[in-house]
C-alpha cells in the first residue's frame, strides 16, 4: 500500500503544472467623467487660439504640435486637443463654443455623446474608425453618418461636410 501512494505522489507532483495569465483592461465611464467640470469648461467658452486656428484651417493646416483641427462646411470648427484625448471642442466662428464631445475611449469602436456648452446632452454616436462614425438622437433615432469627409442624413442626403488632413 505504501508503494502504490508513493507511486500516486510521484505521478502527482511530477505532472507538469500549467497556468495561464489572464490578463484585461477597464475602462470606466461615468457621467462624472463624461461631462468636465465648470472650471475646465468655462476656460473653453471661447476659443483663445481662434485666430490662430482659423489662419490654419485657412492654409489647409490640420495637424499641429499640440491639436488637431477640422473645419465644417457650415463655417464651424473643432479643436482636440492632444494633452485631453477624450474631448473634442466645436466652435463657431467667432471662437465661441458650440459644443463639446465626450468618447469613451481611444480606441475603435468607441462611443461618444455630444454636449451643448450647458451640460445638457445633444446626441450620442458611435465611431467604429476614424473615417466612420454613426449619429444617434437622445432616443436612439440615426440622425448622421459620417463617412470620410461627408455626412449623410438618414436618407443618404448629403448634409455637411469636412475637412481633416492627415
Amino acid at each position: 500500500m505504501k508503494r502504490f501512494i508513493l507511486i500516486f505522489l510521484f505521478i502527482l507532483l511530477c505532472v507538469p503544472v500549467n497556468a495561464q495569465i489572464i490578463t484585461g483592461e477597464v475602462e470606466y465611464s461615468t457621467e462624472a467623467t463624461e461631462q468636465l467640470s465648470y472650471e475646465d469648461l468655462k476656460n473653453r467658452f471661447y476659443d483663445s487660439n481662434n485666430t490662430e486656428n482659423l489662419n490654419y484651417l485657412f492654409q489647409g493646416i490640420t495637424e499641429l504640435k499640440d491639436r488637431k483641427l477640422a473645419k465644417f462646411s457650415d463655417g464651424s470648427y473643432a479643436v482636440h486637443y492632444y494633452d485631453n484625448p477624450f474631448y473634442s471642442f466645436y466652435y463657431s466662428q467667432n471662437g465661441k463654443l458650440i459644443s463639446y464631445t465626450y468618447k469613451s475611449s481611444q480606441n475603435y469602436p468607441c462611443n461618444f455623446k455630444k454636449f451643448k456648452p450647458d451640460g445638457s446632452i445633444i446626441n450620442t454616436g458611435t465611431r467604429v474608425s476614424e473615417k466612420e462614425s454613426f449619429i444617434y438622437s437622445v432616443d436612439g433615432k440615426l440622425l448622421a453618418h459620417w463617412l470620410g469627409d461627408k455626412c449623410f442624413d438618414k436618407n443618404n442626403n448629403l448634409i455637411m461636410t469636412r475637412k481633416i488632413r492627415k
